[in-house]
């Protein structure tokens, strides 16, 4: 299996979730490491050592989950990886665009692209790719309050003009702990794209755009295009992940100074040592 991982995140890993990056940097090292064991020293030897070595996610609250099965490890064959990040565009469905060419390009046979402000467990892709569906997202929240989930039911109706009018419904009781689909809601389902795994044959079938940013979403526009062209998507709500809620800080003079005093050392190490203490809001 050639499976490249894409971040269309706008600098990098975020702040509060860099660590994540890292940790699943190792697991798929070591997916990957394993899957050529298997393939060099045969089927046998390697189910005899692989009671020896630790978990994959021996550091994970669920460990053993991101082990792959006897079938599972015939199916990812030799595991190839590629890290597709295509950060630092103004416009994230050009970002998703863009790392969606470069893997027909690489020839890759599954997508998996998450966010940078998401928090999810190293099997997540596993249990994605166990669906064996063309387009599988995890469950996901907004960032900002009302939370609600991700996911939508799409309708249309024809307006008096002529023009078809579409709709999306939020699904707050969604199916919980299993995978659902369009089937499920009687509409058509769309979703956020914080964590999903996309088959390759999806981008080989589906005409271009893929990802136009609207103002309904470059994610609800990927949706609504798969619905045009028969393609189902799926939500595997046993996969869970976290958003980071994006709280708004408003900073002025008040908020200025503060800062100032609260990190002094800061301001010494990005401006010189020339930059005066500031102690109870007034320079010292």
């Amino acid at each position: 299996m050639k499976l490249m991982i894409g971040a269309p995140w706008y600098t990098g890993p975020d702040q509060d979730t860099y660590h994540l990056y890292f940790d699943h940097c190792a697991y798929y090292g070591a997916l990957r490491e394993r899957s050529l064991w298997r393939s060099r020293a045969g089927k046998e030897n390697f189910d005899k050592i692989l009671p020896l070595l630790p978990p994959l996610d021996e550091h994970g609250a669920d460990v053993g989950w991101g082990e792959p099965s006897a079938q599972e490890w015939d199916d990812l064959g030799e595991l190839q990886l590629a890290l597709n990040n295509r950060g630092r565009i103004s416009l994230v469905g050009k970002a998703r665009e863009m790392i969606a060419e470069d893997a027909l390009d690489w020839g890759a046979d599954y997508l998996l692209s998450w966010d940078a402000d998401m928090l999810f467990p190293h099997w997540a892709f596993l249990q994605l790719w166990r669906a064996k569906k063309p387009v599988v997202a995890a469950l996901a929240f907004t960032a900002r309050p009302p939370f609600v989930p991700v996911m939508y039911k799409i309708s249309d109706k024809v307006s008096r003009a002529g023009t078809t009018i579409y709709q999306s419904d939020t699904v707050l009781d969604y199916p919980r702990d299993q995978l659902f689909g369009s089937e499920d809601l009687g509409g058509e389902l769309a979703f956020g794209t914080g964590l999903v795994l996309y088959d390759m044959k999806v981008f080989r079938e589906l005409p271009k755009p893929w990802f136009n940013t609207t103002g309904a979403g470059e994610d609800w526009f990927f949706c609504h295009r798969c619905a045009e062209y028969g393609i189902p998507r799926y939500v595997d709500t046993r996969v869970k992940t976290i958003h980071k809620e994006h709280t708004p800080r408003w900073v002025g003079e008040e908020s200025y100074w503060r800062d100032r005093e609260l990190r002094a050392d800061e301001y010494k190490k990005l401006y010189g040592d020339s930059v005066r203490r500031v102690e109870g809001g007034k320079l010292v």
